[in-house]
């Protein structure tokens, strides 16, 4: 058992010469102490000076001979706040931050930390863990854990984290540019099916940019019910030089519309589908079929006809039209038109 003791010791005084030959503070090796065997932060900043908790009694009694204290005390305060052991005062534990040149807080590291009630702490701890994760060596580890921390953060403690950041940097940047263009940025990463290989390229120099938010509107006749009915969306259309695709924003009704056009001076065309609403009279069945649109001069509509397929081998047509709304498409702009059909 002696040998065991005298072989961990023999461990612990090298973590601790290695440690600091590194540079390292006293209560950082006493939290790698902490970690690896398992210690209170009173025991061990006590390990990490290689003391018995007899030289520590022995260390106190020659700077305060007035208030002598043994090694049994020394055994109460680092068993503390276990029930065999006793609260050290503050001016015990202030003593013996200064016998180990730590902070107070080093010592009480382990009792009730309620830091993380204070949404602003919490901010900047995320804006330092992603800050470190950024610098990660490895790409591939660095995006991983960059996502998984992100993904456990909710969206109001992003928000923080983001401003947090902001209040780093001063004034030398625009925030509010830069936010939207972020958020801008992330919302069409978002939209972007999974097999696309990459972001949209900006609109090609000398053709109108259609990207931005529209309402769309078409007409079709039911034979079993014997009316003409009208299905509306709010689209976001997004363009990359000549194409256009578009994707339909939250409907009340649950259903998805998709466009996939092309755009040839003042003409518009391609492929178009839809999953109805589940709960619908067409049960979230899936209609596909072409377009074919006109832009108008002042470039703020498109009207056409579309064309697709019915029940019975039945050709199907009817008309469409698309105005435009918004040219912004940032997240928080998107949301404003979630749920409006």
């Amino acid at each position: 058992m002696a040998a065991r003791r005298q072989s961990l010791r023999k461990k612990q005084q090298e973590l601790v010469r290695r440690l600091r030959q590194q540079g390292r503070t006293w209560p950082e090796v006493a939290r790698h102490i902490q970690s690896d065997y398992r210690v209170n932060p009173r025991v061990a900043m006590r390990l990490a000076h290689g003391w018995s908790q007899r030289q520590v009694a022995e260390q106190w009694n020659q700077r305060w001979p007035a208030e002598p204290k043994t090694d049994k005390q020394v055994s109460y305060w680092e068993q503390w706040p276990a029930a065999t052991g006793h609260a050290p005062s503050v001016d015990v534990l202030a003593r013996l931050s200064e016998l180990y040149q730590c902070a107070v807080a080093d010592l009480v590291a382990d009792i009730g930390d309620h830091r993380d009630a204070d949404t602003a702490h919490r901010a900047r701890v995320d804006s330092d863990e992603l800050a470190a994760l950024a610098a990660s060596d490895s790409r591939h580890q660095r995006l991983a854990e960059l996502a998984e921390h992100t993904q456990r953060m909710d969206v109001t403690d992003i928000a923080r984290t983001a401003r947090e950041w902001s209040l780093r940097l001063g004034a030398e940047v625009d925030l509010r540019s830069f936010f939207l263009k972020v958020s801008a940025g992330l919302s069409l990463a978002a939209s972007l099916p999974e097999d696309e290989s990459a972001i949209p390229e900006a609109p090609t120099p000398g053709i109108p940019d259609y990207t931005g938010i529209w309402h769309s509107r078409y007409l079709y006749y039911s034979n079993k019910r014997e009316a003409e009915f009208a299905g509306e969306h709010y689209i976001v259309l997004r363009q990359t030089g000549t194409s256009l695709r578009g994707q339909s924003l939250p409907h009340t009704t649950g259903s998805r519309l998709e466009l996939d056009l092309t755009i040839d001076g003042a003409v518009v065309g391609g492929h178009w589908s839809e999953r109805t609403s589940p709960s619908g009279y067409y049960r979230g069945a899936l209609y596909q079929g072409t377009l074919q649109m006109l832009i108008s001069p002042m470039r703020s509509d498109m009207a056409g006809k579309w064309v697709g397929f019915g029940k019975n081998f039945r050709i199907n047509t009817g008309e469409w039209e698309i105005v435009w709304v918004d040219h912004a498409s940032s997240a928080r702009k998107v949301r404003e038109y979630h749920l409006r059909v």
